[in-house]
């Protein structure tokens, strides 16, 4: 009976620990259980969380869409028109230049027409101007060969001032084409 009583104690003790062993593991089971809520909750939020940042992500993914969507077609329109400016820029400078070129030419054909007019009355004087020396030197060798007494001096001498004014105001005509013809090839040479 004694050992029966000693088991029965034995028995109380090892309820008593499966007890204690129960509370305790009851109190990590309520710890769990406490730590699992809140993991739960935490999940519940961040699940939360990840769906409105997924809603905005895809709402700025279309907003984005769009966006590149828009600066394509503006992309597009701009070397549209930008090829079209360019070709007007060209087309505005050809005729201005056309039109440059069209003035400068008909400039050119008055200069070289001009040119030979003047080149013309040059050749003109300079004949004028050699018969003249010819006839001086005729009038010299005259002058030489006629004695004083077979001639009035005074008829050739006004003669021969006549003559020579006549040779001066050549001259000078001469140096006025000689300066107009070089001013003429100087705007050539400019041109």
């Amino acid at each position: 009976m004694l050992t029966k009583i000693k088991e029965l104690m034995n028995v109380k003790e090892n309820l008593d620990e499966i007890n204690r062993s129960a509370q305790d593991s009851n109190k990590t089971i309520s710890e769990l259980k406490n730590e699992l809520e809140s993991l739960k909750k935490e999940l519940v939020e961040l699940k939360t969380n990840q769906k409105e940042f997924l809603n905005n992500f895809n709402e700025d993914l279309t907003v984005i869409h769009n966006l590149r969507a828009d600066f394509g077609k503006e992309l597009y329109e701009f070397k549209l028109l930008k090829g079209q400016l360019q070709r007007k820029i060209l087309d505005k400078f050809e005729e201005e230049l056309q039109k440059d070129l069209e003035i400068n030419r008909e400039a050119l054909k008055q200069d070289v027409s001009d040119y030979n007019e003047l080149r013309k009355k040059v050749s003109e004087i300079a004949s004028r101007l050699n018969l003249t020396n010819e006839e001086i030197t005729k009038f010299v060798e005259i002058s030489k060969n006629i004695k004083k007494e077979d001639f009035e001096l005074t008829k050739f001498a006004r003669h021969l001032l006549d003559t020579d004014r006549e040779k001066l105001e050549l001259m000078r005509k001469i140096d006025t084409m000689e300066r107009l013809v070089s001013k003429i090839r100087r705007r050539e040479i400019v041109r």
